[in-house]
Order: C-alpha cells, then structure tokens, then sequence
C-alpha cells in the first residue's frame, strides 16, 4: 500500500493518464458499455420468470434508474473529472474514507469477474463455429489480444470500443425491424396481435418476482458509468459530457425497452430455450437463417466489448486507489503513452479465472459469475447519487463555489434519494430469490474482508488517514 499522503490531483508525470478519448469515442463507450451478454443473453431468465410484461416494466425501472444515476454523475464528473470516478468521489464527499476502499475494490473485483464471465461467454460462442478449440483456450487468446490492445494506448480501447458498439447498436435496430415485420405478418394471417398476458396472468410468478429478478436486469445496464472514467482520460469533458449523457441515457432506454419490447410479443412465454440467445430465435422465426449466425457474431463482439471495457474500467478504478493511497503505489505507474501497464497486467492474471471452464460446464461458470458481480453494479449507483446529494449539499452551504457545477442535475435532492432507495430495494429483493440465501452471505463474508483489509492496512499506516476521518 501507499504511505505518501494523498495530494490531490498534482500527480508526477509517471502516474499521469493521457487525454486520448476523442468525443466519439465517449459516445460509443457510454452508448455500448451498458450493451452486453446481459441484454443478448442474459434476457432468457426475466422472460421466464416474471413473463413478458414484468420484464418490460423491470427494463423500464432499471432505465429509470440507470437514467437518474447517469444524470447525478453526470454533476460530477463535469465538476470534477477523475478516472477513479465514483470511488474519488467517495474520497472526497463521504466523510470516512472506509467507503471509497469499499466500493473501489468491490467494484474493481467486480469487473475482474465480469471480464471472466464475457471472456466465457464470448468462447461458448466462439467454440461453435471452432469445436476443435477448447472454450478455455479460446478465454486465453481473447484475454491475450485484448491485454495488448490496452497496453498499447487508451485511445487504441476507445478505438476498439467504437467499432464495437457501433456492431451492438445496429443489430439492435435490426432486431427492433425484424421483430415488428413479424408482428405484422402475424397480424396479416390472423388479424389477432399477441398479448403481454400469459396462460398464469399478467405475472406468472406475482408482481413482487419483478424485484427478485432485477439483478441481471440492472447488470445488463451496468458499464454505464464507464462515462465517469473516462472523462477523467477526454479532452474536453465539460463541454462534451452533458449533451452525451442525457442523449445516450434516453437512447439507451429507447433501444432496450422497445427491442424488449417487442421480443417479448414475438417471443412466446415458456418457449424452451435451444439457442443461446432469445435474439437469434426471433432473426429463425423471420426466416433470416444466416442472421441467426450474424446474431451470433453480434453476441461475440458485445461479450468482447464488455471484456475490453471491464479492463478499460478495472485497470483505471486500480490506478485512482493507487492515487488516493487506497492499493499499492506501484499500480499508479503509467508508461510514455500514459498507460497504466501494471495494472492492466495484474488484472488479466486475475482473469485467468475464466480458464476454470476447463473443469466448470462453461454455461454454468457464467452465471456464476454473473451472480458474483451483479449486486455490485447496484452499489455503486447508491454511492454515486449519494456522492451527488453531498456534493451539491456542500454548495448550498457555500463549501463549493456555484461555478463548480458545470451541469446540473435536476430535480435536486429527490433524484439523488429515489435512487439511493430503489437500489436498495433491489439489492435487498435479490436475498428473497433463488439462491438468495447464498448472495447473501456471499456478499457479507466479501464485504467484511474488505472492511477488515481496511483496517488492518491502516493500523500499519499503509492507508494515510483522510481529512474527514
């Protein structure tokens, strides 16, 4: 750990990342980050579980939620831009700085996970067309491409990264036409549109199932925030950043609820799930035969997005704590391109975790890990929109300056608390579902080595204390 005081964001030249994001590349991460496996497939287990109509309203209170956190870090990310986003921002509003450690390396451990699970997924696929490879070295080569890639230069990721939104978004909208030409050859033979209700009602399982399932809900919305960091690394945040984040926050609700949407009219309830995706059931049925192959291409390329992200997102939350003497200094180093290469190479070893398919059924180490990771995501909202409450608290109360808010987060305080309140509802829902039992302790055994991390690293003056603490 670190023993130099935290000095803010006077950081030598050796552990300075470069301002190499162009404002598309902002677009396309924030767009594509929260486009993943959890939306292509991970959207099989709310069909199944709260039928059709609780899964559009699940996406639309996931949106909603996704939406007010966007815009409460939007605030701050144009007030304060910082790669370790929400955690540094923890650092400085949250009086104890308990909260910062906690959230950085669960949230870092978080998308370590999450890249082991999109390494996984992104093999399943890939081993279909190649089954002479093994899925686990398919994990190693993808793991392998993508660390060189990052190692080479962040602009490199937010390159890579916006051609394959760019692939994500407009599968989305293919499917989005091909789900409504469908309907519309339905209605034409049998003048009978299909409905939301099932054979069981509206909610099959009651309308509480809705909060149970919004854990893989959430997930396929998390990687948003990515936004944060990277404004830390864009060349002009406060200007690009407000128009990005309010544009990408409704598109993203547009794109996810109206393809959801309409699955869920095409998609017939209790339908037994044969192809890895719901997605490439729809593009079958429409007798587009090869777009079912392209679909799962698309899948490919959303489960690699969200793996380079995870390194994109890992490696920077690793660097901030370096910086704010929350983990080792030496992950604060940076080569001549501004890279933090330590980092990204400890948190690929750390990775290799998705070579465990060798002896865990693939399918299986994903949700796993799926489930590892998906409460985090909802931590860091509630840490965030409480970052927000506390920071414009400090400018109503003079501590800040008004010119500090570069843009304003509206309908202060509420969105702030609707947010802090939904999230724990839903962490909370989660503990109720199947295997509820399990998360549960799972997350509490996580959180109390954390915690006790914490204060054994700083009873040995390894973490310096903070103002507030």
């Amino acid at each position: 750990m670190a023993t130099s005081e935290y000095q803010g964001s006077s950081y030598p030249s050796t552990t300075s990342l470069k301002k190499n994001l162009k404002n598309r590349h902002l677009l396309m991460i924030s767009l594509g980050g929260s486009i993943g496996t959890g939306l292509f497939i991970g959207i099989a287990a709310p069909l199944s579980t709260v039928g059709p109509l609780g899964t559009i309203i699940a996406y639309l209170m996931a949106g909603c939620i996704m939406l007010s956190t966007m815009l409460c870090l939007g605030e701050l990310s144009c007030a304060f831009p910082h790669a370790g986003s929400f955690q540094h921002y923890a650092l400085m509003f949250i009086p104890n700085p308990i909260w910062s450690y906690t959230i950085g390396w669960l949230y870092w451990l978080s998308w370590v996970l999450s890249m082991a699970a999109d390494l996984t997924a992104a093999s399943i696929i890939a081993h279909q067309f190649i089954t002479s490879i093994p899925i686990y070295l398919f994990s190693l080569i993808i793991l392998i491409v993508l660390t060189f890639v990052h190692l080479t230069s962040v602009r490199a990721y937010g390159e890579s990264e916006y051609w394959f939104s760019t692939i994500k978004v407009l599968a989305i909208i293919a499917f989005i036409g091909t789900g409504i030409y469908l309907l519309y050859h339905q209605y034409a033979e049998t003048h009978v549109l299909p409905t939301l209700k099932t054979e069981n009602g509206w909610f099959p399982n009651g309308f509480s199932a809705i909060f149970v399932c919004m854990t893989i809900v959430t997930y396929s919305f998390q990687g948003v925030e990515l936004i944060g960091s990277a404004a830390g690394e864009a060349q002009s945040p406060q200007t690009v950043l407000p128009k990005i984040i309010t544009g990408v926050a409704f598109r993203i609700i547009l794109f996810y609820v109206l393809a959801i949407a309409v699955l869920a009219l095409v998609y017939p309830y209790g339908n037994a799930q044969e192809e890895i995706s719901p997605f490439v059931w729809v593009f079958t049925q429409a007798g587009i035969n090869f777009a079912s192959y392209v679909m799962l291409f698309v899948i490919f390329c959303a489960a690699i997005s969200a793996a380079n992200s995870a390194i994109y997102a890992s490696s920077r939350m690793l660097w901030s704590m370096s910086q704010d003497n929350l983990a080792p200094k030496y992950f604060a180093e940076v080569n001549r391109r501004g890279v933090p290469t330590k980092g990204i190479l400890f948190i690929s070893i750390i990775a290799l975790v998705s070579l465990f398919s060798k002896y865990i059924a693939a399918e299986k180490l994903y949700l796993y890990l799926v489930a590892a990771t998906g409460q985090v995501g909802c931590f860091a909202w509630i840490i965030i929109a409480w970052c927000q409450f506390q920071f414009r608290q400090g400018v109503n109360k003079g501590k800040y300056p008004q010119e500090t808010i570069k843009f304003k987060s509206p309908f202060y305080p509420w969105l702030a608390i609707i947010s802090m309140v939904i999230n724990t509802i839903i962490i909370i829902g989660v503990w109720f579902g199947e295997s509820g039992y399990f998360i549960f302790i799972s997350e509490l055994v996580l959180i109390m080595i954390i915690i006790s991390s914490y204060f054994f690293f700083k009873k040995r003056k390894l973490i310096m204390p903070h103002a507030n603490d």
